[in-house]
């Protein structure tokens, strides 16, 4: 268990680019030698694109909700009002 999660580091720093140079050096000299690796170091980088994607659809929907609030609620009136006559004045 441990060798594995000491493997996801190694591949993390890697990709990070967060890996001391003599590091980075040994460890593509492994990945020369070792092909399973190159398919851990695909699917890792897979997970960070999914994690990315499911981040900024997160991001844009608290984003449109906010949105929604500050445009439809009684509270924000003045606020739109204040927006939108910043944009009258310039």
């Amino acid at each position: 268990m441990r060798t594995s999660l000491n493997k996801i580091k190694a591949i993390e720093d890697y990709l990070l680019g967060s890996m001391a140079p003599g590091d980075v050096l040994l460890f593509e000299a492994n990945i020369l030698l070792n092909s399973d690796l190159i398919d851990d170091i695909k699917y890792q980088q897979s997970t960070y694109s999914i994690i990315r994607q499911y981040s900024r659809q997160n991001i844009k929907a608290e984003i449109k909700a906010v949105q929604e609030t500050l445009t439809t609620a009684p509270q924000h009136r003045d606020f739109r009002q204040y927006i939108a006559n910043f944009f009258k004045k310039h």
